[in-house]
């Protein structure tokens, strides 16, 4: 089995009920089960309440096949944890109506709401109430 080295970066946190995701792609398998195994922790940390992920990505967020059903599961999984809702914001890419089309695919086939953004606050926003939402409909 080849091993291929990791394209693509991306960078983890937690505000609130909020992982935030930053990462400049593209990205192929190795990136995405390495990034896997990164956000566990901060999965850990969020798990037993509802929570949000809050992307940004810069230049062009494409996953090679394998990597975006990998993600796709990934995705999953996560809702397993409380994961509810994603807010993407696409940064500088040269084609982004294709990285949105791409993008969707991706987390509609994990059966995740997603929605995109032009601005940070704005996005927050939307995931603050998608979470609030859930709240409601849990308590």
């Amino acid at each position: 089995m080849s091993r291929f080295p990791i394209h693509g970066t991306v960078n983890l946190n937690i505000a609130e009920r909020i992982l935030l995701v930053e990462g400049i792609g593209p990205w192929n398998k190795e990136s995405v089960i390495q990034g896997d195994k990164t956000v566990q922790p901060l999965i850990q940390k969020l798990s037993g309440n509802v929570w949000g992920v809050l992307v940004t990505l810069y230049g062009e967020p494409i996953y090679v096949p394998e990597a975006a059903t990998i993600l796709s599961n990934s995705i999953k999984d996560q809702k397993k944890f409380g994961r509810i809702a994603t807010a993407v914001i696409v940064v500088e890419s040269k084609s982004p109506e294709f990285a949105k089309s791409h993008l969707s695919q991706i987390y509609q086939n994990a059966g995740e709401p997603v929605r995109f953004f032009n601005e940070q606050q704005q996005a927050k926003w939307w995931l603050i109430q998608q979470i609030s939402q859930q709240n409601l409909v849990h308590s």
